[in-house]
């Protein structure tokens, strides 16, 4: 089976054989668009998906092709300057603000206490896997379909506003990061392609994801102070 789908304002064709990739991207469909590239994942995709899998855990081959395939269109997006970046990304107020940290550190639980807190004027543009572009007046956010195991997501986009490294921390604090202390964070968040042109397009477009995103070190615990002084840094 083979449909177009659209990715970070990318139109490309996927040739697929399970049906979760089906299920669960019908959202991005976009039949009457001209794809820029096809992808597909061969065995050996599925195969590399596996072997590099968590905690040793047997998937499907129809989950790893899902997966698999956005390994691919991340190794090929970079051309057109999107990026797939580990986080959890909202949107309030019309404009995007990114938390990042590694696994564990609390990352949705932060997202989370801001939709308890502010209701209606969030929305989860995605939980684990956005993507990023960079245009003309900046770097927006774009949801997809790879959304981290609470599958939190929509297929919207905003500029982003500020990015956010968490710490875990018994007390609130926040401030603003320092370019050689983010760098290396960004970089243990960020998708590496694994060919050379695409890594140095990838190390460009995090020099001016930082020349042009306001970056913040936030230690927090969990509550809604955390959210209080991370909304007002990041929203003046």
């Amino acid at each position: 089976m083979k449909d177009i789908y659209k990715f970070g304002e990318i139109p490309v064709e996927i040739k697929h054989r399970g049906m979760y990739f089906k299920e669960v991207c019908s959202d991005y469909l976009a039949p009457d668009e001209e794809p820029l590239f096809t992808v597909v994942a061969s065995d050996e995709d599925l195969a590399f998906e596996q072997a590099h899998a968590e905690d040793d855990v047997e998937f499907s081959k129809s989950y790893l092709e899902y997966i698999a395939i956005y390994r691919l269109f991340c190794e090929k997006a970079v051309d057109y300057r999107v990026f797939l970046c580990h986080g959890s990304v909202l949107e309030m107020d019309g404009e995007a603000y990114m938390f990042t940290a590694t696994s564990g550190t609390g990352k949705s639980t932060h997202t989370r206490l801001w939709r308890e807190k502010f209701g209606d004027r969030v929305r989860m543009i995605n939980d684990d896997k956005p993507l990023l572009r960079e245009k003309e007046d900046g770097i927006y956010a774009y949801g997809t379909p790879w959304d981290g195991k609470h599958h939190i997501s929509e297929n919207i986009n905003a500029k982003l506003k500020g990015l956010c490294f968490l710490k875990q921390a018994k007390e609130n604090k926040i401030r603003k990061a320092e370019k050689e202390e983010i760098v290396p964070l960004i970089m243990n968040q960020i998708y590496r392609p694994r060919n050379v042109d695409g890594l140095m397009k990838t190390m460009k477009f995090v020099d001016k994801l930082i020349e042009q995103v306001p970056m913040y070190i936030l230690e927090c615990n969990i509550s809604e102070e955390a959210v209080n002084v991370a909304y007002e840094a990041m929203t003046k």
